[in-house]
């Protein structure tokens, strides 16, 4: 890796799949109610990795991406209102992500974006970045990790784990333990996010918050978690395909946030 006085060059990639059920829970199962703020999320990711390396003080690049579960409509029959996926779209873009969207192969079923895994690797293989950080739980990316160490690029993980009760339900969500053990660095976020809940005093935030905060019971909050929810909801030609939900995850040692405080 470069030296101290050197920009140090970090690929951000995020995993859309895993971000949509992220946000899912802390939106409507967590006591947050709120979701991801894409600005403080990549502010996090500066310092940490700038931590994590021993760069403190170093000029950091970050280059964030942004893979989308679905595929792009461009039918110009469209109905010109902003839809959900527009508005999540205009978020990343202002928040400095570029946006890919999912193969039209895959437009009958919902899964990660796979193109995420060539796009990093070309990026290692160009050597356009120093560290990749990748944002997932799934274990179709589990292959990512070796082909970066062979291009001397080292990966560092950001996995949630967490489950809630839908109807009669447990939902069980966790981070491939394949893709976690292969993973040169780990980090359990779900204990990361319970450090930052959204408050207007704290130091930092990596959720939004709402721009009139009311009780749960008011109209106007009712109104607020309504239109967030719409821009979470996903088309309703896609349906999930169960094979992507994870279940029976033991839990193993980590590389937490704690160990470098």
């Amino acid at each position: 890796m470069s030296s101290k006085l050197s920009v140090l060059r970090v690929g951000f990639f995020l995993d859309g799949y895993t971000l949509k059920k992220v946000n899912e829970y802390y939106l409507r199962y967590h006591r947050y109610h709120s979701r991801l703020d894409f600005r403080e999320l990549k502010g996090w990711v500066r310092d940490y990795v700038m931590r994590l390396f021993g760069r403190e003080g170093s000029l950091v690049e970050l280059e964030s991406h942004y893979y989308h579960p679905y595929v792009r409509n461009y039918d110009v029959a469209e109905s010109p209102v902003e839809n959900g996926l527009d508005r999540l779209e205009k978020q990343l873009m202002l928040a400095g992500f570029e946006v890919h969207y999912n193969s039209p192969a895959n437009a009958n079923r919902m899964g990660p974006n796979m193109q995420l895994v060539e796009d990093a690797y070309l990026y290692a293989s160009y050597h356009k970045i120093d560290v990749l950080v990748l944002l997932s739980t799934q274990g179709q990316y589990s292959t990512l990790p070796e082909r970066l160490k062979r291009e001397g690029v080292p990966m560092l993980l950001l996995g949630w784990n967490f489950d809630y009760e839908r109807g009669n339900t447990t939902v069980y969500w966790r981070t491939d333990s394949c893709l976690r053990e292969l993973s040169g660095y780990y980090v359990a976020m779900e204990e990361v996010a319970e450090k930052y809940p959204p408050k207007r005093t704290a130091e930092r935030n990596l959720f939004m918050l709402p721009y009139n905060p009311q009780p749960p019971q008011s109209n106007i909050w009712q109104a607020y978690l309504k239109k967030i929810m719409a821009s979470l909801d996903e088309p309703a030609d896609y349906k999930e395909n169960s094979h992507y939900r994870k279940t029976g995850y033991k839990k193993s040692p980590a590389n937490s946030e704690a160990r470098l405080a």
